[in-house]
């Protein structure tokens, strides 16, 4: 996912990655591994982040039929752009095994670790699963996915990282008691929050040079040739967890995934009626100013920038 790629820029001084965990989401797992190396290398980063694949498969097979040409983000998760100007990513720097490594984690730092989901969540319900004592250690888990009111972007009623493994997502939710963040997929689609394409490419452009949009703003532009606007989807739930002082709305619940509805398998299902406690909160709304100023430092290069000016 090319948005997912530049929340690796969004830091902040008490924040560490201890590691980045690749899934097939938008493209196979290799594949992502290598978009995410590609990343790294812009930023100087490939030998400071161990990344480690994970699944290639959901847990329960087979996967939907998917025509690459429907493919949003091409085959390869980067629009298939010819990068063949830029220096090849260092594959020898990706390591296997991000289950055992989420649990090796979260094992060694209890109650430190923040696990931040912009992809299915196969892995770490593979971890829960695994390594049933991590579930009372991780500090918190925050989400890219699911939806608020039954808006799919997928099918009718999912969005697609819970659609592409319902079971997974089922999983995270029921499996960790600990405090649950989603950024839905209609906070994404907020007035407020979609960005224009001239402000994504021209006033982000703006800018000094900036070798990760040289990488970025190709692939978007190639998925957004037919006029749609641009959603920051993974970016706003990287900053609802660094700055989260940006967020302006939002509701807690009890929640659980649909995974046998004709029409509604992956849907994200809140309790309503217990509307204010459960472990489920749900980001309803962001600081549209704020978000759009600490991207512009992004693009500029200033890493956790956070009075968003500098």
């Amino acid at each position: 996912m090319t948005r997912g790629h530049f929340t690796i820029g969004v830091s902040s001084p008490n924040v560490k990655i201890e590691a980045i965990s690749c899934v097939k989401g938008n493209a196979n797992v290799t594949m992502v591994g290598r978009n995410v190396m590609r990343i790294l290398a812009a930023m100087g980063k490939e030998n400071e982040v161990p990344v480690f694949l994970g699944s290639n498969e959901r847990l329960i097979t087979p996967e939907p039929t998917v025509n690459p040409d429907d493919m949003y983000f091409g085959v390869d998760g980067f629009s298939d752009v010819d990068y063949s100007h830029l220096p090849p990513p260092n594959m020898a720097l990706l390591k296997t095994g991000a289950v055992h490594e989420i649990a090796r984690l979260i094992l060694k730092y209890p109650s430190e670790i923040s696990f931040i989901s912009l992809g299915p969540l196969t892995n770490l319900a593979l971890a829960l699963k695994a390594y049933p004592e991590t579930r009372q250690l991780i500090k918190e888990v925050l989400i890219m996915g699911g939806n608020r009111h039954g808006v799919g972007n997928t099918e009718s009623a999912a969005e697609f990282n819970f659609y592409h493994d319902p079971e997974g997502a089922n999983i995270v939710l029921n499996n960790y008691p600990g405090p649950i963040t989603i950024l839905p997929w209609e906070t994404a689609n907020r007035e407020n929050l979609v960005m224009n394409q001239t402000w994504r490419f021209e006033t982000i452009a703006s800018g000094p040079p900036n070798p990760v949009l040289e990488i970025l703003n190709p692939a978007e532009r190639k998925a957004l040739e037919a006029g749609a606007n641009w959603l920051p989807c993974d970016l706003l739930v990287a900053m609802a967890f660094t700055h989260p002082e940006l967020v302006t709305e939002r509701q807690q619940y009890p929640g659980s995934v649909e995974l046998a509805g004709l029409l509604t398998r992956g849907q994200l299902v809140l309790n309503h009626r217990s509307e204010g406690t459960g472990h489920i909160t749900i980001v309803d709304n962001m600081d549209h100013f704020a978000v759009q100023r600490l991207i512009m430092g992004l693009a500029a290069g200033c890493e956790g920038c956070a009075s968003f000016g500098k």
